[in-house]
């Protein structure tokens, strides 16, 4: 699937009840969302409430609404049940950006963001002899874990100037974003804040955050060292430390693998002849 978009976190497009339009790839999000205010000029048809979700910044009461078909690169998926809620805008490519891909799809497959060569690939890895990414040139190999009870989200243990923290892969975040109090354990005082540059945040239901933008010494994913790199500090999140966004992928290409780890290759290290080709060696 082609990412459809320049920067941010990665979009791609999508039929929904045979309307065009366009959806954000969302590793961090439980289940697919369609906003609100799709429901009725795509025909979804509503089956009720079904509680409340909880994103970057607020709360907002949910329900399920049916689509009846949905087309994606060369799959599609029929009558199935999404929650509608938060709102969305902007437009990609034409395409107005409705809502979030989620893991209930993802999880089924090995998901491959590639956003140098903008592309997004779901592959199977079951009969594979040999199911790690072929990809020639530097290849990180991260330890990640996804749990059942946590929406097979992808989680991995990270380090902020050396302190540990637990991070959640998010490519729904358009820039990584890091709890006060992991800020707290890396050494960032609140003096120190104050000093920072500050700008308003949103998440899904658009409800306003305030981000501190800091420069921290080092940032570690696996063997790979960011340094006086710049982070967006929040007051609080859910569900980690840490939401690692789409930031992180601007330059890498990343294999997020069901075997619990994620390979990552930086977009010098991907060999000129794969370039724009296939980001995989499927079996």
């Amino acid at each position: 699937m082609p990412i459809i978009n320049d920067s941010g976190s990665p979009i791609v497009r999508a039929g929904i009840n045979g309307h065009p339009a366009a959806l954000i790839v969302d590793t961090g999000a439980t289940t697919s969302v369609i906003g609100s205010a799709y429901i009725s000029p795509f025909g979804l048809e509503v089956m009720g409430p079904v509680g409340t979700m909880t994103g970057v910044g607020g709360s907002e009461l949910v329900q399920a609404v049916r689509i009846k078909s949905l087309e994606m690169g060369p799959s599609s998926a029929k009558n199935f049940a999404v929650i509608a809620g938060g709102k969305f805008g902007g437009h990609a490519d034409g395409l107005p950006v409705v809502g979030l891909f989620g893991q209930e799809f993802l999880a089924n497959y090995d998901t491959i963001v590639d956003v140098p060569d903008h592309v997004v690939q779901l592959v199977r890895t079951e009969d594979c002899s040999f199911p790690t990414p072929g990809w020639d040139g530097t290849v990180h190999k991260i330890p990640v874990t996804h749990s059942s009870t946590d929406g097979l989200k992808t989680r991995l243990q990270i380090k902020i100037n050396g302190k540990p923290a637990e991070a959640i892969l998010d490519t729904g975040a358009s820039s990584t974003l890091v709890t006060m109090s992991a800020a707290r354990r890396a050494g960032v005082t609140q003096a120190m804040l104050n000093n920072d540059p500050v700008m308003p945040g949103y998440g899904v239901t658009r409800d306003p955050i305030k981000i501190y933008r800091h420069f921290f010494s080092t940032l570690e994913i696996g063997d790979i060292v960011f340094r006086n790199i710049r982070l967006d500090v929040v007051d609080d999140l859910s569900e980690s430390d840490v939401l690692l966004g789409s930031d992180f992928l601007k330059h890498y290409r990343v294999w997020i693998s069901r075997d619990d780890y994620l390979y990552a290759q930086h977009d010098k290290d991907i060999p000129a002849a794969d370039a724009g080709q296939s980001t995989a060696s499927q079996p």
